[in-house]
């Protein structure tokens, strides 16, 4: 389940227009979420949300922030993180070696330094509530 809903990021993106796909932007970002703070500890509810008011609001706008970067790089699968180059004209794509140090970071920047603010990164075991 997404920690934001559409009307949600319909909001946080006002005034621009909501991709027609943000549903899936969404639930693509909360993933990216639970990925990044694998071993934090918090209350939830039976949907697997936060309990918390104010941690519920720091993932709603941290989903909200990456399914906006998902939209911006226009490559929701991640399929083109490693590639250096590429021309359409005789559709020659050149792909680097290694996505470490080079290529378009999976994870917002917004995101990552959100979470630090308020102190969700690194991850050290904390109970909410």
């Amino acid at each position: 389940m997404a920690y934001a809903t559409v009307e949600e990021f319909t909001e946080f993106l006002d005034p621009d227009p909501v991709p027609t796909n943000a549903a899936r932007l969404l639930e693509r970002a909360s993933t990216k979420l639970d990925q990044l703070l694998i071993g934090a500890v918090y209350k939830t509810d039976d949907d697997g949300l936060p309990l918390d008011p104010a941690l519920a609001e720091v993932f709603r706008e941290a989903v909200c922030i990456q399914a906006q970067y998902i939209a911006s790089l226009g490559d929701e699968t991640g399929a083109m993180a490693n590639v250096s180059q590429m021309s359409l004209g005789n559709q020659q794509i050149v792909r680097a070696i290694s996505v470490v140090g080079s290529g378009t970071p999976r994870v917002s920047p917004d995101l990552v330094a959100l979470l630090r603010v308020k102190g969700l990164l690194p991850i050290r075991p904390r109970i909410w509530g």
